[in-house]
């Protein structure tokens, strides 16, 4: 029927890969495969625990990460027709796993979204709430394989790259409506620590948004967040010449305050999003070269 892949990593919380390791044991599928490539001790004792239900293959650390490089390592280690991808991070109800792969009969990528706490995980998705995540998700990997499987020029945001360039072949990548729990709350962006960090890594992701473009494999869905964050900008320069556009912020960051549901995600999202257009002329020289 299908195998289940989990990648676990240097950097990775014991106390997540715990839980997490205990979600995907629990899984309808054929085979739970560990790929540890931590070369960590601890991690080492604790997956040896689960010898008698997992497949464990323990590799060297990756030098440098490369996320669609791990995800094709990934593809390697299966053998059945369909797989589910699931990071150390991650827990997933059985009923999701059976409807992602249920699903995969016409959707070559089933994906779902991320809760952050366990009454979130049946909360319905928000409109236009569109997030490739191969973090919980489920793949055909016939299909897969015959697109050449994951580019790895996109070191990051793999995930979005694996969407459009299925949708370019006439493929159909669904979510699922519900969602796997995500341990690691950092990018829901609760605090104002988490928000600098989230703008931290923007400063480096346009460069793969702007590759899309390049490859011909965008998708305007992703794209509304320049168009959205750039106004500010746009409004800010615009105002130095004729002061009264200023007034226009009123309804850009009521726009804003709607979408985030209320002011304080508004204001945690706010530094994130002006940092990823900030990011756009290093990314345009990124993708001269």
């Amino acid at each position: 029927m299908a195998q289940l892949v989990m990648p676990v990593g240097p950097n990775d919380k014991l106390e997540w890969l715990k839980v997490s390791l205990s979600s995907a044991v629990s899984q309808p599928v054929d085979e739970v495969i560990i790929y540890d490539n931590s070369e960590r001790e601890d991690i080492h004792r604790f997956l040896s625990s689960y010898k008698d239900k997992i497949t464990y293959i323990r590799d060297r650390r990756m030098k440098k990460v490369n996320m669609a490089r791990l995800r094709n390592k990934m593809l390697d280690l299966t053998k059945d027709k369909f797989v589910i991808m699931m990071d150390s991070d991650v827990v997933i109800r059985p009923d999701h796993t059976r409807e992602m792969i249920a699903k995969l009969s016409e959707h070559p990528y089933v994906w779902l979204h991320y809760a952050y706490s366990e009454s979130e995980m049946d909360t319905p998705l928000s409109k236009g709430e569109n997030n490739p995540n191969l973090g919980c998700a489920a793949l055909n990997v016939e299909v897969i394989r015959s697109v050449g499987g994951f580019d790895e020029k996109y070191e990051r945001d793999e995930d979005v790259w694996l969407y459009a360039k299925l949708r370019k072949m006439g493929y159909s990548p669904s979510t699922l409506n519900g969602k796997c729990l995500h341990l690691n709350d950092l990018h829901a962006r609760k605090t104002f620590r988490s928000s600098l960090i989230e703008a931290k890594r923007n400063l480096w992701r346009s460069k793969y948004d702007l590759r899309l473009v390049r490859d011909g494999l965008v998708d305007i869905t992703f794209l509304t967040g320049y168009v959205y964050f750039g106004s500010y900008y746009v409004l800010g320069i615009a105002s130095i010449f004729l002061p009264l556009i200023s007034i226009l912020y009123v309804p850009v960051i009521a726009t804003g305050m709607y979408y985030y549901r209320g002011p304080k995600r508004y204001l945690l999202n706010l530094l994130p999003g002006l940092s990823l257009v900030l990011s756009v002329p290093y990314a345009i020289l990124e993708n001269l070269k």
